[in-house]
């Protein structure tokens, strides 16, 4: 039996589209409300390999908009690229998953080999950072965001097309909001998400005929649709002077995470992560550990570091609360105290 012959059916796909979305790798950054959407559609639709990439663990919160997870991955605050991970293998064991519990690096896009990437990201400082990495390493990605009632979904092949800052130039004014002020209707996340994979699958199928200079919308409580023709700024700050690009994060400033009562920053100095694992590990508060990170426990909320120097602290209700957590995770960080 066929498992995929409903889809074969379908005349623009047909048994030789088929085959190219059955040998496509597609990379999804952000795990959450979209990417736990477009990987189980991706995974129904056949893909060959799917790169999962997020740094987050499941919380209670993200039940109201995020499919693949349950009460119990929230109870037991399991990472959402791992519980993603069990969730989709049941779905499609023949897919190939990788999940990587970080945040997006240049490191990861050269070590990982993908035939499209998709922005399932929930914050503006993550996603520019993202788009200077498709300018430099030369990938294509398709960008798509929620909040409120409102969504957006655009294909990005920024040598050529519009990138995402010819899109939003006032981008270092979105970096600054999220989400959270808005919030996002539950039922918006999956006409996003399906219109994001409607993109990937058109990619796979023919490149050729993905349009590359067009915004897709929708309000989806007003019940509306529209079509924006974007052109590339030939002054962007980013696409236009690719070797100008720095991917450098500033710190130590604390940015807010959309959805998650959390916030992370960047350290200057590196830090030392052997002696850091060492000393969680003797006083009991680690969590969970690899290569990538460690997660633990501090003052008795959740905490990541990760070895590119980022650090997000979660159970924040309050800006304020934050920078005492992140001033208490600099002392145990002094070298003295490790």
């Amino acid at each position: 039996m066929n498992r995929y012959d409903r889809q074969e059916r379908v005349h623009q796909i047909g048994s030789i589209g088929q085959q190219k979305i059955s040998h496509a790798t597609i990379m999804i950054v952000g795990v959450g409300a979209l990417g736990s959407y477009t990987a189980e559609q991706l995974v129904r639709a056949g893909v060959k390999r799917l790169v999962l990439i997020d740094p987050d663990t499941v919380d209670v919160t993200n039940l109201q908009r995020q499919s693949l997870f349950t009460e119990e991955d929230a109870s037991k605050q399991r990472l959402k690229v791992e519980a993603a991970k069990e969730h989709l293998h049941k779905i499609n064991s023949a897919c190939q998953i990788t999940a990587i519990p970080a945040p997006i690096t240049a490191d990861l896009i050269d070590e990982y080999q993908f035939t499209l990437c998709l922005d399932c990201l929930d914050n503006y400082q993550a996603r520019d950072l993202l788009n200077k990495l498709a300018i430099i390493k030369n990938f294509d990605y398709l960008f798509a965001s929620c909040a409120g009632t409102y969504g957006n979904v655009m294909a990005i092949s920024p040598q050529n097309h519009p990138c995402l800052n010819c899109l939003f130039p006032n981008i270092n004014e979105l970096k600054q909001n999220d989400c959270d002020l808005i919030g996002v209707n539950t039922a918006l996340i999956p006409i996003v998400a399906g219109l994001q994979v409607s993109l990937a699958l058109h990619y796979l199928v023919d490149k050729t005929q993905v349009n590359f200079n067009e915004l897709i919308t929708v309000d989806n409580w007003s019940m509306q649709f529209s079509k924006f023709a974007i052109n590339k700024n030939h002054h962007c700050p980013a696409c236009a002077k690719p070797s100008s690009i720095s991917l450098e994060e500033s710190g130590p400033e604390l940015h807010m995470l959309c959805g998650e009562n959390a916030y992370y920053t960047v350290k200057e100095k590196p830090i030392n992560f052997g002696r850091l694992k060492e000393f969680l590990a003797k006083k009991e508060l680690l969590i969970n550990a690899n290569r990538l990170f460690l997660h633990f426990k501090w003052e008795n909320r959740p905490v990541s570091i990760f070895k590119n120097g980022k650090i997000v602290m979660y159970d924040l209700p309050t800006s304020a609360i934050a920078q005492k957590q992140f001033k208490s995770l600099n002392i145990l960080m002094k070298e003295d105290l490790l």
